[in-house]
This record gives structure tokens, sequence and C-alpha cells, in this order.
């Protein structure tokens, strides 16, 4: 009597009665319907997982109240003219640290002009000479391109650090480009960036070309270095840089042209957390799904018989 009573009970809040077998009719468009609801849910249903798997990025802004540290500078870039003999990488920063010739995690290697490279790596000074051997002997590389990558570790305070022939003899370079006009800056920056990559980050500088067809003249990049910190999904934490950058072309009067990148670090840091819909979220839109497609497709059906 109590299970009876308590099935009873349980019967009233019924909200989904059932239909008797005898009352339903099955009809040729109700299967159409029904074939074209279910495509929809499997096309919505592979659409919104399709979502949910995804990950975003979201961004906030604050204060950089961190003090000191290094700023890590990774380089790709191929001059196009110019052979490796000739060029330096020099740095410089405003607390007063000033590198000349910096060969250490700078490695150059030979490319022809179509931008294959054609000789071993190598990763040493400039040769600073200016005997009559070794002026025919790198005039005979005069056309031959150089491809210079590595990385930089620099104090994290605006500074620069430029390409250019000031590590050469300055003799030596008057007897191979008596006139500057000759001097060919062209260059392709590869790769730049300040710090290690994070999903999604972008490197405004890569693949610029610059070239030259006549003069020459020094080539500056000035660029607004963002502090960064990308938090992922398994809660790790990625200290790292982004940038921006605007650029001017300086034709060159006198001395010799180089490539200058010139940085500040911006006083705004950048939090980029990595996210992704919550699976209530997701499971709550399947459920909307399905039950939204059955009623709307139901009541638009319905209406069409009685019309």
């Amino acid at each position: 009597m109590v299970e009876t009573g308590v099935a009873e009970l349980l019967r009233r809040f019924d909200v989904f009665p059932k239909t008797l077998e005898d009352a339903k009719e099955q009809s040729a468009s109700g299967g159409g319907v029904s074939i074209f609801v279910v495509l929809c849910m499997i096309i919505l249903f592979v659409s919104e997982t399709s979502m949910y798997m995804q990950t975003t990025t979201k961004h906030e802004l604050e204060v950089d109240t961190t003090r000191g540290g290094m700023l890590l500078i990774n380089f790709d870039l191929s001059f196009l003219a110019l052979p490796c003999s000739l060029i330096s990488l020099d740095s410089m920063d405003v607390s007063g640290e000033h590198e000349l010739d910096v060969a250490h995690d700078v490695y150059k290697r030979k490319i022809d002009r179509n931008g294959e490279h054609t000789g071993p790596v190598i990763s040493q000074k400039v040769a600073k000479t200016n005997n009559a051997d070794s002026v025919q002997s790198i005039r005979g590389e005069l056309g031959e391109g150089c491809n210079v990558y590595g990385t930089l570790n620099a104090q994290k305070v605006s500074g620069n650090f430029h390409f250019s022939l000031h590590a050469q003899d300055f003799v030596l370079l008057n007897q191979l480009f008596p006139d500057r006009r000759s001097v060919n800056t062209s260059h392709v920056i590869n790769h730049l960036s300040f710090g290690h990559d994070y999903p999604g980050l972008k490197h405004p500088l890569d693949g610029e070309i610059k070239i030259l067809d006549e003069g020459t003249g020094t080539f500056e990049y000035f660029i607004k270095v963002v502090p960064t910190i990308y938090h992922d999904l398994k809660g790790g934490a990625l200290h790292t840089n982004q940038y921006s950058v605007t650029d001017h072309f300086r034709k060159a009067l006198d001395g010799f042209p180089g490539i200058y990148f010139i940085y500040d670090i911006s006083p705004i840091r950048v939090k980029a957390r990595e996210e992704r819909t919550a699976f209530t979220h997701y499971f709550t839109q399947l459920c909307a799904i399905i039950g939204g497609m059955y009623v709307v497709v139901g009541q638009l059906h319905l209406l069409s018989i009685k019309a």
C-alpha cells in the first residue's frame, strides 16, 4: 500500500506524460523532418564540440613592478650583399654597457644571391686587418651575402644592438668602398623576438624585407618591448616579452651605414592567460541544441500540417 501511494504521488508530478501507441500517427513528412533535425543536431554538436576543444587567450594589463633581470634577444637576419668577414654585432644600453663585435652565441654563414647557404657555420670575431692579401681576399667576397643568427643577453633596460662594419679596419673599408654608396645594406629579417615563444605570440618584424636598388643608408627600427607573463592551462607561467615597432631609413651622408634596433622597455606588463570553455557551459549548450531543435522544428511541422 505504501509503495502504491508513493507511486501515485510521483505520477502526479510527472511532466512527461506518455501518449498511447494507438494515438500516435506517423507520416512521411514527419520522417523527413526527423531526419532534418538529426542532421542539424549533428552539425551543431560537431561545431560546439570543436569550439569547446579550442583555447582562447585572455589579456590583462598591469604595472610592471619587477626590477633588474635580463633580456633575451633572438635574431636571424640575412644580409644580401655584405660578406660575413665585414659584419659585426654591437650592443649598448643606457647603463653604460657597450660590447663591440659580439661573438658569443652569434653564428654566421655565407649565402648566395638567392639566400641559399653556401658555406660552413662560423662563430668568431671579425678578423681586423688591412694588409694587401686581406684586402684582396675580402674584395673577392664582395657580392656574397651573410646569414647572421643567434641570441644576445642584455640588461633589461633601454638600449640598442646593431649590425655594422664598425669592427673592421677603417683603412681596409676605405679601400673596399671608396664610394660609401656602394655599401648595400639590403637585408631580410627572418626572425626577431625578445624571449621565449608561446602559442599565438606574433613577431611583427618576422619576414621583413628591405631592398636597396641604389644608394645606401642606415635602417633604424624603434622597438617598444612589452613584458609578458603567459599562464597555460596546466598552471605554468612563462615570463617573456612581445613588442611593437616602427622603422626609419636614413640616407648615409658620411661614415658607414648599418642596421640599428633601438629598444625601450614598457612600464606596463601584459598577463596572458590560456582559457577553455567550462564543461558545464558546453553541456548546457548541447542540451539547448537538442531541446531547442526538437521543440522549434516540431512546432513548425505542426503548423505546416494545420495549414
